[in-house]
């Protein structure tokens, strides 16, 4: 069955790529004297909240920000550093945007020390292949960005030998959203200084030696590394960055005869021990503090009339009728299933119409399935207003639970002038079959979880004690008391989850086990 990868502490890397994006797009804009300079922190601040939820929204913001002083120092490089990302802002935006932090890391290596960190963590992250050309992009970004500007190195970077800058910030404008500055950039438009920058270039050999020397770094350190599901990764992950790094010297000791002045081997030696440490304490981070958790992946959807959901369910009615003991073995587990459905679904499809309740219950699927997801669980739609989920620990059917309901209060606040989207949620633990995505199909414990949700009403979340026993409730809870539900043998405690802060228990709807 095929695997699909999450990491744990997945939520703390979240916040970390945020705070990457927000930190890039920040020292950006104060290198490049962004004017007026109290807006730095704030564009910085916004791309990173943007990262949060929309990593490819937050490059494109990027991107914007650094063309206006680029723009504004030199229209045509201005123009072609925007067409450049434009056109490569998908590539970019690829793996939650971690082809962008990668180039950007070049950048801060290059100005500080441990360059060579970028191409062994980009090989390491996408691959021999993925991060070849990742490694090659952020070295010629680093070569035109060093060209433009005028260096003859940046670090252990070689660019042209020193030319005339194409770009200078020191005059920058006082304030660049304002455009006053666009006329005079206009009239300075020089085409035959860029063409000259760029064609007198001392060495081009040695611009084209040191992508290449840094595509075989990433490689050497993607084809060494071991399969996530390989209990070796982490060791052969250190000793993929040692061979990457030794592959980056060796190479650039043999580019350096390219070089038209000589390069210090001291600042080789620093560069490369600089680069090891970092990518070293890269990796141990990423395979030990945030360590691969691999779960069944939903299957895609086949061509046919039937949705991949429905072909499961037949799928699984074949096994059952005809297998019965590889049903067992194969599907039938212990789990925690949750199982939820709207408020007043019917009203609501009467008053407002098939079309907008339809509308309605997809923007509720788009709101609730990433939690889900986020959460370690395994869910799909009902058919119809409701989502049920499976998930391995009570703990991540609890905390999804909560955030699922505060993610449809912070949604109902926001859009006043829309019907709000209220669910009930049931929660219980026991032997269910799921169906090829992981997904609950039927079993004990989806009965229990639908006969708890129904004594609910919108805005709660009710659950069994035994699930509360084998997870730590870290919000607020309250006991109702036992139960009888509809053909579950013994009563039932029925546990309230407190989501929201003040929140009062409310009675559940049912009938209560004599004696209570």
């Amino acid at each position: 069955m095929a695997k699909a990868t999450t990491r744990r502490n997945e939520q703390i890397l979240r916040w970390l790529r945020a705070l990457m994006f927000g930190f890039v797009t920040t020292s950006a804009l104060a290198a490049m004297s962004f004017a007026p300079p109290s807006l730095q922190v704030g564009i910085g601040l916004g791309i990173g909240v943007t990262a949060l939820f929309a990593p490819g929204i937050a490059i494109l913001g990027a991107l914007i920000a650094m063309a206006l002083p680029l723009l504004a120092a030199n229209l045509l490089v201005g123009a072609a550093f925007l067409i450049i990302g434009f056109a490569a802002v998908q590539y970019l935006g690829q793996q939650n945007g971690r082809v962008f932090l990668l180039i950007s890391t070049a950048f801060v290596g290059a100005a500080y020390g441990p360059v060579w960190a970028a191409p062994v963590v980009a090989g390491y992250l996408l691959g021999a292949s993925e991060g070849a050309v990742a490694a090659v992009l952020a070295c010629l970004a680093l070569e035109m960005a060093g060209i433009a500007l005028g260096q003859e190195q940046m670090g252990i970077v070689i660019f042209s030998g020193g030319t005339t800058p194409l770009v200078a910030f020191d005059s920058a404008p006082s304030n660049l959203l304002g455009f006053g500055w666009l006329g005079q950039s206009t009239d300075a438009i020089d085409a035959g200084a860029m063409l000259s920058a760029f064609s007198g270039v001392q060495n081009k050999a040695l611009l084209v030696a040191q992508p290449v020397v840094w595509a075989l770094g990433a490689s050497v350190t993607g084809l060494i590394r071991k399969p996530i599901k390989d209990e070796r990764r982490a060791l052969f992950g250190l000793l993929a960055a040692g061979a990457g790094i030794a592959t980056l010297l060796a190479g650039t000791v043999a580019s350096a005869q390219l070089a038209p002045t000589a390069i210090s081997y001291a600042a080789l030696a620093m560069t490369a021990v600089t680069s090891l440490a970092v990518a070293l304490g890269f990796i141990a981070v990423w395979e030990w503090v945030f360590p691969p958790i691999i779960r069944p992946r939903q299957p895609a959807v086949r061509p046919g009339s039937m949705s991949a959901e429905d072909a499961d369910v037949d799928e699984l009615l074949r096994l059952i009728s005809t297998a019965e003991d590889q049903l067992t073995s194969k599907h039938t587990t212990e789990a925690v299933v949750m199982i939820t459905d709207m408020k007043s679904f019917s009203k609501m499809t009467e008053e407002d119409g098939s079309f907008t309740s339809a509308k309605t219950i997809q923007r509720h699927r788009d709101l609730l399935m990433p939690v889900i997801t986020r959460h370690h669980g395994n869910g799909k739609s009902t058919g119809g207003d409701g989502l049920i989920a499976a998930f391995s620990s009570p703990q991540e059917a609890l905390e999804a639970a909560a955030e699922m309901q505060q993610v449809l209060h912070t949604y109902n606040s926001e859009h006043e002038g829309e019907r709000d989207i209220i669910i009930r949620c049931g929660i219980a633990a026991g032997e269910v079959v799921l169906d090829k995505g992981g997904r609950p199909f039927i079993g004990t414990a989806l009965n229990l979880a639908a006969r708890i949700m129904n004594l609910g009403d919108g805005g709660q979340i009710l659950t069994a004690r035994d699930v509360i026993s084998g997870g730590s409730a870290r919000l607020p809870i309250h006991s109702h008391g036992l139960f009888v539900l509809k053909n579950i043998a013994e009563p039932t405690e029925v546990i309230e989850i407190l989501w929201a802060e003040g929140q009062p228990p409310l009675e559940p709807q049912g009938t209560r086990a004599q004696g209570e």
